[in-house]
């Protein structure tokens, strides 16, 4: 089945090639690729488990640009090995954290990632983005259980494309999500595009309301639970908030929220992976195949006139 998505891929890439962009086909065509961009991390994650079934829990922490979430996992690790800027777009690498591992190394990752490399911190480069970076952390945190933990670039900026898929990669690869939104960002389209699709993918996710101004929690968090209802069909998951607190110089975790990531671990069940993998692909599957029914129906009709 991998490979039939590969190949499915490369020929709606050999044809998005040769589309005018004004063509109506051109967005759509676009969309299938990275529904299939999705598929095919998935069913490599799909094989990660069944090939080293002790791979390490995987969480990664999305999100819009500017939301925080360099600073947030900094704040989960207790440590800061992240880089944190103020320019949107800073961080266009995904970067994993190995949390009460032995390893900074661990066992299957380079094997999942396939064509991307694995290269230290500071060798990735703006310039090359079908690459990765794993480092050790040797601080031990109260907020999460053992892990590899990853820093994601965004996936909404003017550059996002190109370095989509290392995103799409490392969200397919997580075992948990923590999606971090911060109250001018919660709202955005391209957040809910992104979550309607991982949908199928069966991931427990923690929100992280990042940025709050005091006194506005209650309205943006009635806004939030809006906008996961219009867009899915599961539970809302628990929402973190946090305040912004500028003479502390960045998020603070709140008490009451201390195990929820222990707890989220709880849920877990890699055995439904097939199960996931199966909703995944019964949902886009005939849409994916259109443009293949459509060259049979057309060679019948050719040679019924011949």
């Amino acid at each position: 089945m991998l490979e039939f998505i590969q190949l499915l891929k490369q020929r709606y890439q050999s044809v998005l090639a040769q589309l005018d962009l004004k063509s109506p086909l051109y967005f759509e065509y676009q969309q299938r690729i990275e529904q299939l961009l999705h598929a095919e991390a998935f069913l490599r994650k799909g094989l990660l488990i069944h090939d080293f079934p002790e791979c390490p829990l995987q969480i990664a922490v999305i999100g819009p640009t500017q939301a925080g979430k360099s600073s947030i996992v900094n704040v989960l690790l207790n440590d800061t090995l992240t880089g944190v800027n103020p320019l949107a777009g800073y961080t266009v690498h995904a970067q994993g954290f190995c949390h009460r591992l032995r390893s900074d190394d661990p066992e299957g990752l380079q094997h999942y990632f396939g064509r991307f490399q694995k290269l230290d911190a500071a060798s990735l480069s703006r310039n090359r983005f079908d690459c990765y970076a794993v480092t050790g952390s040797v601080a031990r945190s109260e907020l999460l259980p053992a892990c590899v933990i990853w820093d994601t670039p965004d996936f909404d900026s003017i550059d996002a494309a190109d370095y989509r898929e290392g995103v799409i990669r490392t969200v397919a690869l997580a075992d948990l999500i923590v999606l971090v939104v911060s109250k001018e960002k919660y709202a955005d389209q391209s957040v809910w595009e992104v979550m309607q699709t991982l949908e199928a993918f069966g991931q427990p996710t923690l929100i992280c309301l990042n940025k709050l101004a005091e006194g506005s929690e209650t309205l943006v968090l009635d806004s939030l639970r809006q906008k996961w209802q219009q867009t899915r069909g599961d539970a809302m998951p628990e929402v973190v908030s946090l305040l912004f607190e500028k003479n502390r110089g960045g998020p603070v975790w709140p008490l009451n929220a201390q195990t929820a990531l222990f707890g989220l671990a709880k849920r877990l069940d890699r055995k439904k992976h097939g199960e996931q993998q199966l909703l995944f692909l019964n949902r886009y599957w005939r849409q994916w195949l259109e443009p293949v029914f459509a060259e049979h129906r057309a060679q019948s009709q050719w040679q019924g006139l011949i």
